[in-house]
């Protein structure tokens, strides 16, 4: 078992919107690899290429969101930087259907994604595409699709599972890895990073405020009672400390 970060570019944004604080943040848009014995699996796809050079398909969402994203950190770029090709890839786990989540997918042909049942449908809910909420074309590509209720074992072994903790949307899901140095959270858009764990605060645009936040104390009992390690979903100093290469 082995996991390695990807950045796939980065967000700037105003952190009032998440915070309240009156300054601006750079985010790390990580999608993580793991080798297991039987397939290599992502954690989330990272932004859309074409965000490279245009940000017209997020629509009102560049008005929060700034993309620095430069050629050359594309999903597949950083795929074939640590030796894997897209095609190698044999299952897509996604915490979520948004467009910093999502937006890699078409570079990945042949696998299988993994999604909770009810992100699925709030991510193909004409509502939610119209007000730009979810865009279908990030993720929607004919992809074997396994949706799932609750925890969900990938391979029937414990070393991957998925936790559900909706709340940021419908049915985000966090995901526990077995590493042999002990096991690791990727606690996906749940948590962005540690000060929003440690003053327990949600953003305001989340889909329910309630109940991310029993879904963030679920994580924290897990860091704390399991000795989980958690992995933010959008923690820059997280991410940047981590040591190159996989983590084993």
């Amino acid at each position: 078992m082995r996991l390695i970060p990807l950045e796939v570019g980065r967000l700037e944004t105003a952190m009032r919107i998440i915070t309240g604080d009156d300054t601006t943040a750079t985010f790390p848009i990580p999608s993580w690899l793991i080798e297991h014995p039987q397939g290599l699996v992502l954690f989330d796809t990272g932004l859309h290429r074409e965000l490279q050079h245009d940000v017209t398909r997020i629509g009102r969402s560049a008005k929060a969101f700034r993309p620095d994203f430069p050629p050359g950190e594309e999903l597949t770029a950083r795929l074939t930087a640590v030796g894997v090709r897209p095609a190698d890839i044999t299952h897509i786990v996604f915490s979520h259907l948004h467009f910093d989540h999502a937006g890699g997918t078409a570079e990945i042909p042949d696998a299988r994604i993994v999604v909770q049942t009810a992100e699925w449908a709030a991510g193909h809910d004409a509502s939610l595409v119209d007000n730009g909420t979810y865009n279908p074309d990030d993720f929607d590509h004919g992809h074997a699709v396994q949706t799932i209720d609750g925890v969900h074992d990938l391979f029937g072994d414990g070393r991957i599972v998925c936790v559900p903790t909706p709340g940021h949307t419908p049915g985000h899901q966090a995901l526990r890895v077995a590493l042999d140095s002990g096991p690791v959270v990727l606690t996906g858009d749940c948590i962005y990073f540690e000060e929003m764990l440690d003053r327990m605060i949600v953003p305001r645009f989340g889909h329910d405020a309630t109940q991310q936040l029993a879904s963030m104390a679920e994580l924290r009992r897990m860091r704390d009672d399991e000795g989980c390690r958690l992995f933010y979903g959008h923690d820059l100093a997280q991410l940047r400390s981590l040591p190159a290469g996989w983590l084993r």
